[in-house]
This record gives C-alpha cells, sequence and structure tokens, in this order.
C-alpha cells in the first residue's frame, strides 16, 4: 500500500470521526433544524415575492416573514394553551363537586330513565344493572378530572420549551431564508448528483413539503375549528377544550375525531336529548368528517405520489418514532428515499431530461431555487 492511500484512509477515518462529533454536537437541535428547513420550502414563495417589493433587502425580507410566522403561528399557540388550561381546570372542578357524582351515580341506577334507554338498544340478556355502572363511574370521575388536567398542565408547561424550539428554528429559518444562495452552493459542491436530478430532488422535496404540511396540519386546524363551532352552537360544555382535542385526534389514523363525537352522540342519546345528539351526530359526519375524507387526500395523494398505503405507514411510523412531527418527518423520509432509488435505477443518462427553470432575463432579484 502507497504512502499516498494510506494518507487517503487516514484522511477519510479523520473525518468521519469529525462528522461523527459535528452530529453529536448539532443532534439536540436537529428537529428545529428540519423543522425550519421545511417551513422555508413553505414560505420560499413569499419570501421571494417580498424580496421584489423591498428591492432586494434580504435581511429584512427574512426578518418580516419569521416575524409574520410568529404572529400567525405562535401567538394563537400560546393564547390556545392558556385557553386549553382553564377550560381543563373548569372541567375538573365540575367533575370533582359532590353534585356532578352523585348526578352521575343517578344516571345509572336500576330503573333510571338514562339506563332504560341504553338498555331499550341492547339484546335483553344484556342487564347494564348488574354492572353497577353508577357507582363505578362515580368512583372514576375525580381520577378522570385529574388526568385531564394533568394533560393540560403539562401542554401548558410545555409551551416553554416550545419557544425554544421556536426561537432556534427562527434563527435558522431567517438564514435559510436570506442566505439560500450560499447553502446551495455549497450542497451542489459535494452533490453526486447530476443537475436534471437536483432539479427533481427539490420539487420532489418541495411537492412532498407542501402535501403533508399542508394536508395534514392545515385539516386538523379546520377540523378543530368547526368541530368547536359545533359545541358552541350546540351549547355544549368547553367548546375550545373539545375542539382543541378534535384537531389533535384528527392526526391519529383509522379512528381519528370518532374518538371525541362517538361518545358525545351516546351523551346526549343517554340524557334525553335526540334532537341535538342527530344534530350533533350528523355535523360531526358529514362537516368535519366530509373535511378529513375529501380535503386531505386532495391535498397528499396526489401531490405526494406515493400509494395511500406507503403514505399511511410512513405517517404512523412517523409518529411512533419521532412524535407528533413524524406526521411529516415520515413521508418526507419515504419520499426522499423513493427519489433516490430512482436515481438509482434510472441513472442520468437513462432518466428522462428536466428542463431547469430559469428567472425572467429582467428580474434583478434571482429567483429562490425552491420556487416554482
Amino acid at each position: 500500500m502507497t504512502g499516498k492511500k494510506v494518507g487517503d484512509w487516514v484522511l477519510l477515518a479523520a473525518l468521519a470521526v469529525v462528522l461523527y462529533f459535528c452530529f453529536r454536537i448539532l443532534e439536540p437541535f436537529l428537529v428545529p433544524i428540519f423543522v425550519a428547513l421545511i417551513l422555508s420550502t413553505l414560505l420560499a414563495p413569499f419570501y421571494t415575492v417580498l424580496e421584489l417589493k423591498l428591492k432586494g433587502r434580504r435581511s429584512i425580507a427574512a426578518l418580516l416573514i419569521c416575524l409574520g410566522l410568529t404572529a400567525v403561528i405562535l401567538v394563537p399557540v400560546v393564547l390556545l394553551s392558556v385557553s386549553l388550561a382553564n377550560e381543563a381546570n373548569d372541567a375538573y372542578q365540575r367533575l370533582k363537586d359532590p353534585e356532578t357524582l352523585r348526578k352521575i351515580e343517578s344516571w345509572f341506577e336500576p330503573g333510571s330513565a338514562v339506563l332504560s334507554r341504553v338498555e331499550a338498544w341492547l339484546p335483553a340478556s344484556i342487564r347494564l344493572d348488574r354492572l353497577q355502572i353508577g357507582s363505578r363511574l362515580s368512583a372514576q370521575a375525580q381520577q378522570i378530572g385529574v388526568a385531564v388536567l394533568a394533560v393540560a398542565g403539562n401542554f401548558a408547561q410545555g409551551v416553554f420549551g416550545v419557544l425554544v424550539d421556536y426561537f432556534l428554528m427562527s434563527i435558522v429559518l431567517f438564514f435559510l431564508l436570506r442566505d439560500f444562495e450560499y447553502f446551495a452552493s455549497r450542497a451542489r459542491l459535494v452533490s453526486p448528483l447530476s443537475s436534471e436530478q437536483e432539479i427533481l430532488f427539490v420539487e420532489r422535496f418541495r411537492a412532498v413539503t407542501r402535501a403533508t404540511v399542508l394536508g395534514n396540519l392545515a385539516t386538523a386546524l379546520i377540523q378543530g375549528t368547526i368541530s368547536g363551532l359545533i359545541f358552541l352552537i350546540l351549547g355544549l360544555p368547553n367548546p375550545v377544550l373539545w375542539g382543541a382535542l378534535t384537531a389533535l385526534l384528527s392526526l391519529v389514523p383509522m379512528v381519528g375525531t370518532a374518538l371525541i363525537w362517538v361518545p358525545w352522540t351516546i351523551y346526549l342519546f343517554a340524557v334525553g336529548s335526540p334532537a341535538k345528539a342527530t344534530i350533533f351526530l350528523v355535523c360531526q359526519l358529514v362537516i368535519v368528517g366530509g373535511i378529513d375524507n375529501i380535503l386531505k387526500p386532495l391535498l397528499i395523494e396526489g401531490s405526494v405520489k406515493m400509494h395511500t398505503l406507503l403514505v399511511f405507514f410512513s405517517i404512523l411510523g412517523g409518529i411512533g418514532y419521532f412524535g407528533i412531527l413524524g406526521m411529516f418527518f415520515g413521508p418526507l423520509i419515504f419520499a426522499i428515499a423513493l427519489t433516490l432509488l430512482e436515481f438509482y435505477v434510472f441513472p442520468p443518462e437513462a432518466s428522462p431530461p428536466i428542463a431547469p427553470t430559469s428567472p425572467p432575463a429582467d428580474n434583478p432579484v434571482p429567483e429562490h431555487p425552491l420556487v416554482e
């Protein structure tokens, strides 16, 4: 083995060690960095328009984008967390009230109207009075209230952690928007992809990012808002709390918002409000469920260009591995893997040529590489 080859192997080993420690240094910040990368992809068109209006003042344009994002996302989240904690505390106080406990127990006493209505729907062999549902629910009511209060309290306490991560993400987002040419040129230096493959990779990443974020987050927010309005219009308690829970549970595959409207429908029928229960059920199924069944597929499946089953498992596995952010990370990782596999199967000489887009000749500001 020649001295040059030995030196190359030593250099590669040293590079591997240094890269490992770089990864460990950046590991606590990978999630904010990746979220900033996703948001920079989504906000690139707005940044480009704002930069044109400000005559190429990139720093001011990037700062305004970050401030606007804070006003649109962070402020409502903080206000919602405070409202959620207050309403959870109100629910806990109600469940702790002895009068509420006695009322719950009376609903399921033998011969009560509520129990008679429920038993009328069941086979004659099933007798609910033997199960002592009332006493058991009464005994568990305070524990349920404590659990709800604990969840809301943890959510409110987690706001501080969210603020720290958001601050880091905003810093990364600012530089990704302002210095996109620098990062793009450095990435091209080490990229093994051809120009056509780089364009395809960026376009695929942008399409999947837009589809996953808009498809999941937007539909969840719309579903939660409409569900909260349904609770408010029908005069049901804590509409903000149940609307927020609907938005969160709508991200759960398979069951989703049914975890909210099924128990509430049963409760409204049981307490003798069939008209309100029917209206509530129809609104939840048709309006809230229709948003999930119509809007989300339109935003995700067509843009991602992945099979529905693969999208399902990428979201489900992503949530299991990354947490709630896995609903975005999972499809993105799968899309990147499929794109790289496509590059391997169809090398540059075999892949169809893709015409690169170029900015107009009279445009003094270079077009953002992530903008159509």
